[in-house]
């Protein structure tokens, strides 16, 4: 989430690089699944939860290091301005023969 700072840590971690990989190393790959999109947040209290929740997404937060962008989303809130990320995940589903 760049307003912490924060870039992918894996900017090449897609369906396909894995797909590749996988397949690669003689695995079977049965399903592929790809979501994008936005993820809305209606305080910043579920932020926190959320970025606590998967800590890969902004490395070493903590609200005591990144008050001030969290000081910033809360005024957007404030100000009526929704919040909202964008997302994206997917899923491999895959067998060992």
């Amino acid at each position: 989430m760049a307003i912490f700072g924060a870039t992918p840590q894996w900017p090449w971690s897609t369906p396909e690089h894995y797909r590749s990989a996988l397949a690669a190393a003689g695995i079977t790959i049965l399903d592929t699944r790809a979501w994008e999109g936005r993820m809305a947040f209606t305080d910043v209290g579920a932020i926190v939860y959320y970025l606590k929740a998967v800590p890969w997404l902004v490395p070493d937060f903590s609200v005591e290091k990144h008050l001030a962008p969290l000081h910033d989303l809360q005024d957007r809130l404030d100000a009526g301005t929704p919040l909202s990320f964008f997302a994206g995940y997917y899923l491999i589903e895959a067998k060992k023969p």
